[in-house]
């Protein structure tokens, strides 16, 4: 009886840690897309974001318009 127990309360577990990283994972999609389009105070923006194995600008937009055709 205990055994079964035991297992039960192992399974719980691992199913809510599954739970709460499979939820972290779908809600930085959402958050990695919102920053698209960031402005930078020299009037240049990045279009794209290079995510590994750093974070770092892939295109630079400094006029009106050229991000949009990416």
């Amino acid at each position: 009886m205990t055994r079964n127990t035991a297992l039960l309360i192992a399974l719980t577990c691992f199913l809510a840690v599954a739970s709460i990283f499979m939820c972290a994972n779908a809600t930085a999609a959402a958050r990695f897309q919102a920053f698209d389009h960031t402005a930078y105070p020299q009037g240049c923006r990045c279009c794209r974001f290079i995510w590994k194995p750093l974070i770092h600008c892939g295109q630079v937009c400094c006029s009106d318009g050229c991000c949009a055709s990416t």
